[in-house]
């Protein structure tokens, strides 16, 4: 099981989260240049942490080097953001329970039913849900295309980044304040010791569907 509280509960100076796109370009003898793609589109990023003293950096400490042994994972979440922009913190989503409704074929839009009449999801809000078994795996995209919901609690098709991977299914439950994906350690600094204070450690980390 993924560590569900390391990130949440970590106290930031800096963070990085960025969308990190496999791929390789071609250059044509005639000039043209041709891209493909190599593998899966997956989150990346990095966080510095926050000067402590020593006794309050001791326990995040022993967290980074457990974390980093191979095969630990931990969920994070983009901390600029604790909910939709029209909704932060979800006190209008209260306690609905929406779900994925329609899932287009294109696998870039999206229908969420189950959400308050007249519910704003915004360009850049972060959506994620879970699918698959053995491993379950956490998918995390933002929001491209805005939609409101109607009367019913039901969206029109909107569209998200990255584009859905296979083994998603309507009904799969949706999380919209604080969603996450599971990821690995890739990089760690662990700071250094002034008399009273740690500071400078930071960590790389990559989205692992595994």
């Amino acid at each position: 099981m993924p560590d569900a509280t390391f990130y949440a509960g970590l106290k930031l100076s800096g963070q990085g989260f960025r969308l990190s796109e496999a791929k390789a370009t071609t250059r044509l003898a005639g000039g043209d240049v041709i891209p493909s793609k190599l593998g899966a589109a997956l989150w990346q990023g990095m966080a510095s942490i926050r000067p402590e003293y020593h006794a309050d950096a001791g326990p995040q400490e022993v967290a980074l080097m457990r974390l980093n042994r191979p095969g630990e994972t931990f969920l994070v979440h983009d901390k600029r953001y604790n909910g939709p922009r029209m909704d932060p913190g979800g006190v209008i989503l209260g306690a609905s329970t929406p779900v994925i409704h329609t899932l287009d074929p294109d696998n870039r839009r999206i229908r969420v039913s189950g959400l308050p009449s007249g519910y704003t999801l915004s360009v850049g809000d972060w959506i994620g849900w879970q699918y698959g078994a053995g491993p379950v795996r956490h998918a995390l995209h933002r929001i491209e295309t805005g939609a409101v919901a109607s009367g019913a609690g039901l969206t029109p098709l909107f569209a998200v980044e990255p584009f859905i991977r296979p083994g998603v299914l309507a009904g799969a439950p949706v999380v919209l304040v604080r969603p996450a994906c599971k990821a690995i350690i890739l990089e760690t600094t662990y700071g250094n010791g002034a008399p009273l204070i740690t500071s400078g450690a930071s960590f790389n980390w990559t989205q692992t569907l595994r």
